[in-house]
């Protein structure tokens, strides 16, 4: 089969998980060809005039080329584009999305536009009533996936030290996150305030502190080596408390922040989303994995990382209340414990390789399913289709290049 992947890169440095997740399918999947085609900010149509109905099989919509809907007015463009394109296009049709809960609208647009056959989310089951209810999906199958896996490639690059040898005892990096987000959006950030009020009398060498955006953070390559020079990482649950699903939270929340630039979250709350609940569950973060391959501890909030994790043997349970902070603590301290849990979770996570790309990439095949007419091969088609997807990723990478001048 020939597959085009829609994705999407915006900027040079890109945080690795986005890389992995977006090529796995070419990396593990050596049965299909797989071409790549960097939507940037929608494009124009005559970026996409090459393609016609004899080229592809299945078309991904990538989370990354998802991510678009941020950007309102390019996301509409885009979105009229994709259903001249895609609507009556023989092929199956394929969307990943994850940060379901922002702008949710914006994706029922798009896979009602061109006829999605199935959509990938990272959001739980329990939550589909929410974010994909049935009667705004017409037909189109939904199904959960994880936001990340084990990227075994960097197993093989890694040369880990024993914890006593590490040059820190804790690391963490959190995004302060938008108010949109809710209570739990939150968290991530609190967690780096209240550890490094908890260790700094304690003797731990610790790199705890928060970001704004890409500022501060640890991005590609070097985020791997950041986890394993630690023997601890502290994480929670990713995603958001309660859905935005047309944005309109978002711009209340713009608005008042303008004028109100230090307004605490409980403050913003109660002038521009005072009635909204928080109603979504969380969902396990890249981060997890990433730790899990570099045999750091993890201290992570709560005890339900949807099964992949077990409480107290895989990580240590810190309570949502912080309520066991100094047990915690002590647990911490133990470098030989914190070892073993590190250990154990290796174990589970990334040598039973039950959470690896690879594993990932045989569950889409076999889930989207055999096509009944699968197109003519052409070596010559395949090459006239990498040349044109080639062409349009130089144009994009110029682009961003002068850009970031």
């Amino acid at each position: 089969m020939r597959v085009l992947v829609l994705w999407r890169q915006s900027m040079i440095n890109m945080r690795n998980t986005d890389i992995d997740h977006a090529f796995c399918f070419k990396r593990y999947d050596t049965e299909n060809e797989y071409f790549y085609f960097n939507i940037y900010k929608g494009r124009f149509a005559e970026d996409y005039a090459w393609i016609d109905k004899k080229m592809f099989d299945v078309v991904i919509f990538h989370y990354s080329a998802m991510e678009l809907r941020g950007a309102e007015k390019h996301w509409e463009n885009f979105v009229r584009l994709m259903t001249t394109i895609w609507r009556e296009y023989p092929c199956r049709k394929i969307i990943m999305v994850q940060d379901d809960y922002t702008r949710t609208k914006s994706i029922w647009d798009l896979a009602l536009g061109i006829r999605a056959d199935k959509l990938y989310t990272v959001m739980r089951e329990c939550d589909y009533p929410i974010l994909y209810p049935k009667d705004k999906m017409n037909s189109i199958e939904i199904k959960t996936v994880l936001t990340g896996y084990v990227e075994e490639g960097y197993i093989n690059k890694l040369s880990l030290r024993n914890h006593r040898q590490r040059k820190y005892d804790v690391v963490y990096r959190a995004n302060k996150l938008p108010y949109v987000y809710g209570k739990h959006g939150q968290l991530k950030y609190e967690l780096a305030l209240y550890f490094k009020e908890c260790l700094k009398d304690i003797g731990f060498i610790y790199d705890i502190s928060g970001t704004d955006g890409n500022k501060g953070a640890v991005l590609g390559d070097t985020w791997i080596e950041f986890l394993a020079s630690s023997r601890i990482a502290i994480g929670c649950l990713g995603g958001s408390g309660f859905a935005d699903i047309t944005g309109e939270y978002r711009k209340r929340i713009t608005e008042y922040m303008t004028e109100h630039t230090d307004a605490t979250y409980e403050e913003t709350k109660a002038v521009c989303f005072p009635h909204v609940e928080e109603n979504l569950t969380g969902v396990i973060s890249p981060r997890i994995f990433d730790a899990a391959i570099t045999k750091t501890c993890q201290i992570l909030v709560g005890a339900d990382y949807q099964g992949v994790l077990i409480p107290e043997i895989d990580y240590i349970v810190l309570r949502p209340d912080f309520g066991n902070i100094n047990e915690v603590i002590k647990k911490m301290k133990d470098i030989d414990y914190c070892e073993e849990i590190a250990n154990n979770c290796y174990e589970h996570v990334v040598k039973s390789q039950k959470y690896s790309y690879a594993k990932f990439v045989t569950w889409i095949k076999n889930d989207i399913g055999n096509i009944d007419h699968v197109k003519s091969p052409s070596s010559e088609l395949s090459k006239y289709i990498e040349r044109m997807c080639q062409k349009n990723n130089d144009m994009v990478m110029n682009d961003i290049l002068l850009r970031e001048r």
